[in-house]
């Protein structure tokens, strides 16, 4: 296994074979998934394997495989060292992991790792107006959700800020949690699971969506576009792939640029194709109550002209 502390990568193959299986994230991250585990097998058995669809499953399943290979495999191993590894790092973490624990929707599941006294106790708080319950309402809120994920992102690339992140692992850690805790509090607007359903039509979620694109792009191309090396942290590690630091920072901004508004792009075409096929159909309901009440109408018409006969 490569160790890129000591060895310069230059080949693909190196990249794949650097991983680093220990430190908090890894732990955090072993420890959310065995919960999950634990949780769903729990409530699975007891409901005969009903109780959660096996496509939710398998997003949680792929959810915390992305999330462990984002902070134990090659782009952990290489964060300290590459730009570009640290920026795909932060995607796999806010714009494709927490996206697919939300469409798991995995709250029962953690309910159900937890002793029946703790489940049993928590259940009024999870109810209408419980206190667990408001505080996901105030926090995924979308006027606390979106400026919440901007600022994170933006707070943590001041150069200061990144830095030492890179260089602490107890700072590491708090960057990606907040990442994750932010990113989760963005996107429950527009999935929505429960136990607080989103209550943004597909228009609003559009428009949601748009306003969050401007602040990550202009972000993005700040760091793509800088003729200087922002993050000075990497003008002394080692260069890997032959690749100069400011060759590294500007692909780090351009898997930010790109990548990133895929994932939006992707979502805005979702949620406008739902929206057309939605009013679509009410256009098609009321089309075809139009017809029938004209019917109608001629029938009683006819009737009448019977009577009047």
């Amino acid at each position: 296994m490569m160790n890129p502390s000591t060895d310069i990568a230059n080949s693909f193959g190196d990249f794949l074979t650097a991983w680093s299986l220990s430190g908090p994230q890894f732990i955090v991250v072993v420890f959310l998934a065995v919960i999950y585990i634990v949780g769903m097998l729990r409530l699975q058995i007891r409901s005969g394997w009903q109780a959660i669809p096996i496509r939710k499953v398998i997003y949680a399943i792929a959810g915390y495989a992305i999330l462990f290979f984002a902070v134990a495999g090659p782009p952990e191993a290489f964060s300290e060292d590459m730009f570009f590894a640290h920026m795909t790092q932060h995607i796999l973490i806010a714009m494709v992991a927490s996206v697919l624990l939300l469409a798991a929707t995995p709250m029962a599941a953690y309910l159900w790792a937890m002793p029946e006294a703790v489940r049993v106790g928590l259940a009024p708080s999870l109810a209408e107006n419980g206190w667990i319950r408001n505080i996901n309402a105030t926090l995924t809120n979308p006027k606390f959700s979106l400026p919440a994920f901007v600022l994170t992102l933006w707070g943590w690339h001041i150069p200061e800020a990144y830095s030492l992140a890179v260089r602490n692992d107890i700072v590491h850690l708090a960057m990606h949690l907040s990442m994750f805790a932010t990113s989760i509090l963005f996107w429950w607007p527009i999935i929505g699971p429960p136990p607080v359903r989103s209550q943004l039509t597909d228009p609003q979620r559009i428009i949601y969506l748009i306003l969050v694109v401007t602040p990550t792009a202009v972000l993005a191309a700040i760091i793509t576009l800088s003729n200087s090396v922002i993050y000075t942290t990497y003008i002394d590690t080692p260069h890997h792939f032959t690749l100069t630091p400011t060759e590294d920072q500007r692909i780090g901004g351009l898997l930010m640029w790109i990548p990133g508004n895929i994932v939006y792009l992707a979502t805005l075409t979702t949620l406008f194709l739902r929206w057309f096929a939605q009013e679509d159909r009410k256009n098609r309901r009321y089309r075809l109550d139009r017809r029938q009440l004209e019917a109608t109408r001629r029938r009683i018409r006819e009737l009448n002209e019977k009577d009047s006969d």
